[in-house]
């Protein structure tokens, strides 16, 4: 029997066991019980909800870093983590304790009787109890899946960003981006303030805003971004035109990221007023493991999370553009619910060698389909390991100081490769 006494990791692996179906979308177990233990509080909490098939984690990141800059007590629920579940809350920018979590664990499954819940659905409840009894005055909380049915969505949030829409998780969320924005749409809330930092915004997300007399401001058409060498600017509905620094975060989609954030803030300004210096502390300070995290310069080493299409054009595309004067090597998997084609395609004539094992998955693509895919559609060589964390160590005894290594594919890559260092 477990307690508020029991380990993190028992409470963790009997919740990996407690529900028939690791994915399980729908909001009315998760709200009975959320109705159960949720705190009779007079405390007002504004609740940002983010979602987008690629770039939520890093525009949590950005609002975290920004608002605490800012002053603000901040919670943040944002998954999956990558080395430690407490990755998954944190309270002003610090992953909570394990006893908050046990404790909390404990008093939803008392109050929870005979509803069965998901591992997400525990782990958000938990959050959600955690920011209600540390007082926050923002919580930040990133969508698992989809958006409509996530378990977050138990929460009528202030303000709504949804980041970028592309094609993933087809099983649960439709097979085309229109019905995929559909679900994603679903946080949105009756003439409340949201920003869609997609320039390509499907019209089923246009029309069930206006449906909910959403106040939507779009990447493109609101708000337009220009880089510079140092710098960026970001032109706001009001005409004016605002330098702000790099984020500290990788990569030229960083910046979209970054303005689809200063806008939300800008339209929520009356309820969360930010000051411009904060704004660019925050920028400056971000971090977000596993999103082009450099781990050496020479030679240069980076893990990312990309693992769909859309993420891994924008790694391709990173990639063309980093210097470098010897080889880029590979360290690859992914799951086997991925389309592996479309992920492999960005990388047709760039990668001069791939480094394979299959994941810490039940869900793992085998190395026999992923070697047939680049041996055939990309036409590059490849090796094979037994894990990702021994595919690791090979590329690292292979290269030269020159050579750059990219590692990729899913969490549990970037997880391996972090882990073994």
């Amino acid at each position: 029997m477990l307690s508020d006494a029991s380990s993190l990791a028992n409470w963790l692996n009997w919740q990996e066991q407690c529900h028939p179906t690791e994915i399980d979308l729908g909001l009315e177990r998760v709200a009975r019980v959320y109705q159960q233990v949720k705190p009779s509080t007079k405390k007002q909490v504004f609740t940002i909800t983010v979602g987008g098939t690629n770039g939520k984690g890093s525009c949590v990141a950005m609002l975290e870093a920004i608002l605490i800059h800012a002053g603000y007590r901040v919670g943040v629920y944002s998954t999956p983590h990558i080395q430690r579940y407490n990755e998954r809350v944190r309270l002003n920018g610090q992953s909570v304790t394990d006893e908050l979590l046990t404790a909390s664990f404990h008093k939803i499954n008392q109050a929870r009787a005979t509803t069965s819940l998901s591992y997400f659905e525990f782990g958000t409840l938990a959050a959600l109890d955690i920011f209600a009894h540390a007082e926050v005055d923002v919580q930040l909380l990133e969508v698992g899946l989809g958006g409509r049915l996530d378990a977050v969505n138990i929460v009528d949030a202030d303000a709504a960003l949804i980041s970028s829409i592309d094609v993933d998780h087809t099983a649960w969320l439709g097979s085309d981006k229109s019905a995929i924005a559909l679900e994603k749409a679903g946080i949105f809330r009756a003439h409340q303030k949201a920003v869609c930092g997609d320039k390509d915004v499907p019209q089923s997300l246009l029309d069930y805003a206006q449906s909910m007399g959403t106040d939507l401001r779009l990447a493109g058409r609101d708000f337009k971004h220009k880089n510079q060498a140092a710098s960026w600017q970001l032109q706001l509905p009001n005409g004016g035109v605002t330098n702000y620094p790099l984020p500290a975060l990788k990569g030229e989609h960083q910046i979209q990221n970054a303005a689809a954030v200063i806008s939300l803030l800008a339209l929520i300004a009356a309820d969360l007023p930010v000051s411009k210096e904060a704004v660019d502390a925050g920028l400056i300070a971000v971090n977000l493991p596993g999103r082009l995290q450099q781990l050496g310069a020479r030679p240069a080493i980076f893990v990312d999370v990309a693992h769909n299409p859309e993420s891994a054009r924008t790694l391709a595309e990173f990639l063309k553009n980093h210097p470098r004067s010897g080889r880029l090597h590979a360290v690859f998997s992914i799951l086997d619910d991925k389309n592996l084609d479309e992920v492999l395609q960005p990388f047709i004539g760039l990668i001069d060698h791939w480094h394979i094992a299959p994941l810490n998955s039940l869900r793992a693509q085998t190395t026999a389909v992923i070697g047939d895919r680049i041996a055939h559609t990309l036409s590059q060589p490849y090796s094979v390991y037994g894990s990702v964390e021994e595919a690791y160590k090979g590329v690292l005894a292979a290269i030269d100081q020159d050579d750059l290594v990219i590692c990729f594919g899913s969490f549990y890559v970037v997880e391996a490769c972090l882990d073994a260092l």
